[in-house]
């Protein structure tokens, strides 16, 4: 294969809607100059002359600030200002050399792999394709519009709305809090970029990923998959499978397929078959056995081998190599067996082991997302490895991020929960063109994924389901399931035919008597969570609600609480303007009314009071704290029940700076919940509860090693005593969990419960201590560090406490500095080493100040 890039330099400038493309030679033949748009009254007018650069693959956005022309839309309130950009048609144009070696391959195909949204291609004045679809790729033939020479490619490009204005809606939900247009559910693009409860409305429009031209001759490999169909004996018994394409549609040819298999010693599998291959789509499948078999697990239980599968065909003298493809070998089931209750479980079993998942929901990176750099998904996927996680939900309102983002999954062993892109919305499936659409991008895409071993289940939708059987009355209820056609027909088939190892579930959630159960599938727990619900969730501070909820919930896959970001983060977007509490910059970035009272409701249960939070550091200091006190408590009352299998929180990451759902903030900053869900989330694990006289010890493992460990459990006091009650000796197997028990009576105010390990420190430490922090009084804690140490670029710091300390941190005058543990709890006594990755200047350790009652 010969391939042409087209990324570089384009022109651009925009022109009203009704610009159409049957205009191109007058938008091409604009007179010299440097465009700009001329302010009216009430819109803006594009000038007459001129273009501006753009550095394409981008979104408009990005040129349009390069040249002063809009401000960056996360800033300040910039997002209002950003709207007018589905008003308009953008045109990107490029001049480009084609050579006679690229114009005597058979095919020459025009290779997009995303058009947001809906585009003209005009190439040497001749209409080449139109597309409206920025989940699939333009991929057609166009060698029969080149010249050998120069030539001109022209893009239009436009927000598609102006289809569907002003009546076309079938929706009652989907324009939420800041969302402006029901008409996205027409629209295969992501819907969020029009606004959600959680970000404000960016719209987007541009060029995204690789644009090529690609030379092809003979046959070419045009699907691939590695399936793991099982494991005995230190062997995996593979499936290959193999797409090949043959261009000579009217005849049959003789043909070589070469594949080998390699892991970081060189190859396992090298094979060579003879093909005769007929004209169009060929499918092979080979069964191999790979000896002494490196299994991939997921983060946590086990090594995230991986292998480099390569492969080529030979056909009429050419040859064409697929780009290689990273693979692991390991078996996945989704285990929904009938529990002795009549319940059913949820569970992902992998390479025969249960796996508890923990995670979260992941969406966009950015509002503007054609400009996210694979840098941030490194980041991201790393720092969800990080915090123990080992599933990530891509969220249905977001995109289907790109090949490296699962790649980077595979080697950090994030399992990956993976909506088909559609939320919250009632599609239109009874249109025809929809329908056709739908079965385009959901072919492409699950054929794209399928060979990644990240990949644990396919679901239909992000709570479509869940919406008719939950959300409205009789009265507003729709006469027809919009979007059945598609979540519970056509998709579970393609999943089948693309796909066949990997689970599909119509809906996330799904199973049980409605969609949203408890007692089967997964489970947004929102609504379980009112305090009119089963649970009878008191207030947004109950901590006591959660055992309640986990003793029901087989796999929670939504749970989400709301905290604010560092300072410097904050800073960050108010881009200089002084940063108020008051302000409006503030309130626009997240800050809205409902919830800051949720947030300051649970400082005053547990924190502080609200005197305090008027203050913007103590405000976002306890914020902070009081978002990773739910979401950890939470994650270990679900964990406590072996019947739960899983915990992801809404939401892993963010699109743009606001006071929201995540640990690590836009601008990729850990906020201080990420270090509470880092220890909820921690493989070796011991959770305590004290309750009626009893106090129950979960003890889990879900590393591949055997472990064997002495536990000291008793009880402390207030005042700095320690009294050890007794010792347990742990010996667990690999992937297991047990519990033991001790009397435990009330201690009331005075004291608490612990069970430490005493001959490592691998399990760590738990007590029965679970926020409330107001109802104990401490003594002063007596915090110091006692040494620091320099090694490379971390530094290792023991810290010593005399006394129990519920909350203790260390603090740096850069507050984007990360450690590999903060906001910890200390017993009377203890020594604690941390380790500070980075970090300039003087380090200093706190006690958080709490407000007794």
């Amino acid at each position: 294969m010969k391939t042409l890039d087209l990324a570089g330099t384009w022109r651009l400038r925009a022109e009203f809607i009704d610009v159409g493309p049957e205009r191109f030679a007058e938008v091409a033949g604009r007179p010299k100059g440097k465009f700009s748009f001329i302010h009216g009254v009430k819109r803006r007018f594009p000038a007459k002359q001129g273009f501006i650069q753009a550095q394409v693959p981008c979104d408009v956005i990005t040129p349009l600030m390069e040249n002063n022309l809009l401000e960056e839309p996360l800033d300040k309130k910039n997002t209002d200002d950003c709207l007018w950009i589905c008003d308009y048609s953008w045109w990107f144009l490029r001049e480009f050399e084609v050579d006679k070696e690229l114009l005597n391959c058979e095919e020459v195909r025009l290779y997009i792999e995303i058009l947001d949204y809906k585009a003209d291609i005009i190439i040497n004045n001749m209409p080449v394709a139109s597309h409206k679809n920025a989940f699939r790729p333009l991929d057609i033939d166009v060698k029969r519009y080149l010249r050998e020479g120069s030539n001109q490619i022209i893009i239009r490009l436009t927000s598609g709305f102006e289809d569907h204005y002003p009546n076309d809606s079938i929706s009652y939900y989907c324009a939420n809090g800041n969302g402006i247009a029901d008409q996205r559910v027409y629209l295969r693009k992501p819907a969020y970029s029009m606004g959600w409860d959680w970000c404000k409305p960016v719209p987007t429009c541009g060029i995204g990923r690789k644009i090529e031209l690609r030379g092809v001759s003979g046959a070419h490999i045009t699907g691939f998959r590695a399936d793991t169909v099982s494991i005995h004996d230190n062997k995996a018994d593979i499936e290959l499978y193999f797409e090949i394409t043959n261009l000579s549609i009217c005849s049959a040819d003789d043909a070589v397929l070469w594949y080998e298999i390699c892991d970081a010693n060189g190859r396992v599998i090298c094979e060579r078959k003879d093909l005769y291959l007929a004209g169009g789509i060929n499918f092979i499948t080979e069964y191999k056995t790979i000896e002494k078999a490196k299994l991939w697990w997921p983060n946590g239980y086990g090594l995230q081998n991986l292998y480099i599968a390569r492969a080529g065909v030979i056909c009429r003298g050419h040859e064409n190599e697929m780009q290689p493809k990273t693979v692991g070998l390991r078996t996945l089931v989704l285990r929904q067996d009938k529990l002795p209750d009549g319940s059913r479980e949820f569970r992902f079993i992998v390479n025969g082991v249960p796996i508890f998942c923990k995670g979260g929901n992941w969406v966009p990176a950015d509002s503007v997302y054609l400009r996210i750099p694979l840098s941030t998904y490194r980041t991201l996927v790393d720092e969800a490895a990080y915090m123990n996680s080992n599933m990530l939900r891509i969220w249905g309102g977001g995109l289907y991020e790109p090949d490296e983002f699962y790649d980077y999954c595979s080697q950090k062993g994030i399992l990956v929960m993976h909506d088909f892109m559609y939320a919250c919305a009632y599609y239109p499936d009874h249109l025809p063109w929809f329908v056709h659409e739908a079965r385009l991008e959901a072919e492409y895409q699950v054929k794209r994924l399928a060979h990644h071993c990240c990949i644990a289940v396919w679901t239909g939708n992000n709570e479509v389901h869940e919406s008719y059987t939950d959300w409205f009355d009789e009265h507003q209820q729709a006469d027809y399931y919009f979007g059945s056609r598609l979540f519970n027909y056509i998709f579970p088939e393609i999943v089948r035919n693309h796909a066949p190892r990997v689970p599909y579930m119509p809906s996330s959630p799904f199973f049980g008597d409605r969609a949203n159960s408890l007692y089967a599938g997964d489970t947004h727990v929102w609504n379980h969570m009112r305090k009119d619900s089963e649970i009878g969730m008191k207030n947004a501070a109950d901590l006591y609600a959660f055992d309640r909820l986990a003793a029901k919930v087989r796999f929670s896959s939504e749970y989400g609480f709301h905290g604010p970001l560092v300072r410097s983060s904050v800073e960050r977007y108010h881009c200089g303007e002084p940063v108020s509490m008051d302000g409006e910059i503030w309130r626009h970035h997240g800050e809205h009314h409902k919830k800051h009272e949720h947030i300051v409701e649970r400082i005053r249960v547990h924190l502080a009071d609200e005197a305090k939070l008027h203050d913007l550091d103590g405000y976002l200091l306890y914020g902070g704290i009081v978002q990773g006190l739910m979401y950890a408590d939470m994650a270990l009352a679900l964990r406590r029940f072996e019947h739960c299998s899983g915990c992801l929180i809404w939401m892993y990451n963010d699109c743009w700076p606001e006071t929201g759902w995540t640990p690590i903030d836009y601008y990729l900053t850990r906020k201080i919940s990420y270090y509470f869900l880092k220890r909820a989330f921690e493989p070796r694990k011991l959770i305590l509860r004290a309750e009626q006289g009893t106090a129950v010890v979960t003890v889990i493992n879900e590393t591949p090693e055997d472990l064997k460990a002495e536990l000291e459990y008793g009880f402390f006091t207030f005042k700095g005593d320690m009294q050890s009650i007794g010792l347990w000796s742990v010996d667990m197997a690999a992937h297991s969990r047990m519990q033991f028990e001790f009397p435990a009576k009330d201690m009331g105010f005075d004291g608490a419960y612990y069970v430490r390990q005493i001959d490592g420190d691998f399990f760590g430490v738990a007590t029965s201590i679970r926020g409330y922090y107001r109802d104990i009084s401490v003594e002063n804690a007596g915090l110091k560090i006692e040494k620091m140490e320099q090694i490379g670029n971390e530094l290792l710091v023991t810290v010593s406490s005399k006394t129990y300390c519920p909350l203790v941190y260390l603090r740096c005058p850069d507050d984007t500095v990360r450690f590999d543990d903060n906001f910890f709890e200390m017993l009377p006594g203890q020594r604690k080493k941390v380790r500070v990755f980075d970090c300039v200047g003087d380090l200093e350790v706190q006690a958080v100040p709490i407000d007794n009652r």
